[in-house]
């Protein structure tokens, strides 16, 4: 049967309503801010009432669905405005992804697009510095001359949307320029993956790890990239990122796990499966099958193992399970398989792009 309505719905639904009732707090009580950190423990990222990137994941999730969200969208814009938005930083620019397709957050979106053009951090050879939000949203986490693959889909996506909406080419060679200097740093020549981060202080990737929901940011937001940037960018550099996808989904075919998912550090199979990563591959996948960028497209039946495989993670009531929680970059690979898992507000998200593009598809699964 096709990717039920129903199903979606309870999804989503569960992504509005979603707070932070999974976390036990007194598991962290007394317990350093490093040791919070390396197992997942970010205040910001429990629950829809904060303004970074798990809720900005999040309605960028359920405005994929149309209108029919715009009303909460909205409202929990309102809300967090009024709370005070936290600092300017990779991940809370996320939120306006999706913001600045409303009016009412245009003067906004351009203040933001402002800082990003005159004001942002930058490392050497001009990449955006992986700042994000410390102990608190009124402060930043320096991250120096640190770039991150979440960068991508945090802030590349909306400096290019904003770039093509404005007719400003300046904005739009930026976000182009970051996206390749990303790809330069973070590739894995040999496999087509791509590294956490890059440290252009210690000329290191951090120990090498191909962990997964890192890898769905480019596996996701490239074909998003393309797609925003379309009609603008040369031929030759469309045709090189398409390349770059390719591999990489190539490779990701080969190493899904036996549940049909992928590892959090994909290449090792001493660690968990994980959700969120594995439902941003699958919705790349199928965005980028959807547009013709697969040389080798996915066949009816390789949609279906795909989706279904996600779809075993899904309670009764909506909640995706299974998701590793916020995660630093590290250079040692035990790290990443000590980050707790729980319901997040962006494994809901990820799985609600996943499973629309399905039905967008037709996907037959059998659950």
């Amino acid at each position: 049967m096709l990717v039920k309505n129903e199903l979606i719905t309870l999804v989503a639904q569960r992504l509005k309503h979603f707070d932070d009732i999974s976390v036990n707090r007194q598991d962290f009580i007394g317990v350093t801010e490093e040791a919070a950190e390396k197992k997942g423990f970010f205040l910001r990222d429990f629950g829809m009432k904060q303004w970074d990137w798990p809720q900005g994941v999040g309605i960028f999730g359920l405005h994929l669905q149309g209108a029919q969200n715009d009303d909460y969208i909205k409202k929990w814009a309102a809300e967090e405005i009024n709370k005070g938005l936290p600092t300017k930083n990779i991940n809370t620019v996320c939120p306006l992804l999706t913001l600045m397709d409303y009016p009412e957050y245009e003067q906004l979106a351009l203040e933001w697009m402002n800082w990003i053009e005159k004001d942002f951090p930058r490392t050497d050879e001009n990449g955006l510095q992986h700042i994000t939000s410390g102990p608190d949203k009124f402060t930043v986490k320096e991250n120096d001359q640190q770039i991150w693959v979440d960068s991508i889909f945090m802030t590349v996506l909306f400096m290019a949307k904003m770039g093509v909406k404005y007719d400003n080419p300046k904005w739009q060679d930026d976000a182009l320029y970051q996206v390749l200097l990303h790809v330069k740093y973070l590739l894995d020549r040999e496999t087509g993956l791509f590294y956490h981060g890059w440290n252009f202080t210690e000329n290191s990737n951090y120990g090498g790890n191909f962990w997964c929901r890192g890898n769905s940011w480019l596996t996701l937001g490239i074909p998003l990239f393309l797609e925003i940037m379309e009609g603008k960018l040369p031929e030759a550099v469309m045709k090189y990122l398409k390349e770059i996808y390719n591999c990489q989904v190539e490779t990701l075919r080969k190493l899904r796990a036996e549940d049909g998912l992928w590892h959090t550090i994909i290449t090792d199979e001493n660690c968990y499966t994980e959700t969120s990563g594995s439902a941003g591959i699958v919705a790349g996948i199928l965005l980028g099958n959807q547009r013709g960028l697969l040389d080798n497209p996915v066949s009816q039946n390789e949609a279906t193992d795909l989706v279904t495989a996600l779809e075993q993670r899904i309670t009764e009531d909506g909640t995706v399970t299974g998701v590793s929680a916020g995660t630093a970059i590290s250079p040692n690979k035990e790290d990443y398989k000590h980050i707790i898992q729980t319901p997040m507000v962006y494994g809901q998200a990820m799985m609600l792009l996943a499973l629309t593009l399905a039905q967008s598809m037709k996907v037959e699964t059998v659950v």
